[in-house]
């Protein structure tokens, strides 16, 4: 089979390549899965770069977490019917040396979920850590009726979703962008949103102010570091900060007192370690709002398998709006 790989960390141009490699087979409990497209999270650029926090033993990787494709061969103690099923596929990689960049993957049966009829491969390939993150977002936010929710950086592939789902959970929620086509892209999704910058907390006021509220119940966030000020002084007494990343600083100073006055509930998420029973709740409820339709998707941005290098590329410099994916 076609595959891209890498055998020692370090920039794309230099440790990508693509390749001849043979095909696994399905061991027991597994499947084997048609990689249809393969999706590109920023936590696989960073594995391949650095190794990432887990590290990335292996002599020879296979890339990229998150994919879509169908399944064309089950191991030992799989319902053979599982053979032709449509699937979207997370955490591939994890503590494995073969992720999805490849023309098959081979996976445990339960990282490969069916793929509601209407939903593409290509939208399948960018639910995995995107949706995943988001759904455990909008969870630890508390997002319900009677909610307000602030969601910085709306129309990344993370907090996209984050906005939608704290909407379908029932709460009402403002996101953050960085200019008018942004703000463009969230509209279209039915999400209202105030420029980033110095004069965002005037902007979200005037929002909060027009729904009869103050301040804000909950933030969402991508960059603990950097809007860490301003989520103090956007958050209601007793708000909730859920945060899924913060590259600004990983290793912020943190304001202990100013937290404590404003009785602030903290919580830092990575999907990687997420809880199994909330994983499967997620994964759940995501099903059911992907088979209805509810959820807009972000830009898929696709390249050729070939291309790797560009696409992980585009990933590194931020190029697109939306997802990066290849297509083995």
């Amino acid at each position: 089979m076609k595959a891209a790989y890498y055998d020692a960390c370090g920039p794309a141009e230099q440790v990508l390549r693509v390749g001849q490699m043979p095909e696994p087979d399905p061991g027991p409990g597994e499947v084997r899965v048609r990689v249809a497209v393969s999706g590109i999270n920023p936590s696989d650029v960073k594995t391949r770069r650095t190794g990432g926090a887990r590290g990335n033993p292996w002599p020879r990787t296979i890339p990229h977490q998150d994919g879509a494709g169908t399944i064309d061969a089950v191991g030992q103690g799989v319902a053979p019917e599982r053979a032709g099923q449509r699937v979207w596929l997370h955490e591939c990689q994890l503590d494995r040396a073969c992720g999805t960049a490849a023309q098959a993957v081979c996976v445990p049966a339960a990282l490969a979920v069916p793929l509601p009829e209407g939903v593409s491969f290509e939208v399948g390939a960018g639910l995995g850590v995107p949706a995943l993150t988001a759904w455990f977002c909008a969870e630890r936010a508390g997002a319900a009726p009677g909610a307000c929710v602030l969601v910085h950086g709306a129309v990344g592939a993370v907090g996209f979703y984050a906005a939608q789902m704290a909407r379908l959970l029932g709460a009402q929620v403002l996101g953050t962008v960085s200019n008018a086509g942004q703000a463009e892209l969230a509209a279209a999704a039915g999400i209202q949103t105030v420029p980033r910058g110095a004069q965002m907390p005037e902007a979200a006021r005037a929002w909060l102010a027009e729904r009869g509220r103050a301040d804000f119940d909950a933030a969402i966030d991508l960059d603990f570091a950097g809007n860490l000020e301003q989520n103090l002084v956007l958050l209601a007494n007793g708000g909730r900060l859920a945060t899924y990343a913060s590259d600004t600083d990983a290793t912020p100073a943190l304001p202990v007192r100013q937290l404590m006055r404003r009785n602030l509930q903290a919580a830092f998420l990575l999907v990687y370690t997420m809880p199994a029973p909330l994983k499967q709740r997620a994964i759940a409820q995501l099903t059911g709002w992907l088979a209805d339709g509810a959820l807009h998707h972000p830009a898929v941005h696709a390249y050729p398998l070939e291309e790797i290098v560009q696409a992980h590329l585009a990933v590194e410099t931020r190029r697109h709006v939306g997802k990066v994916v290849v297509r083995p």
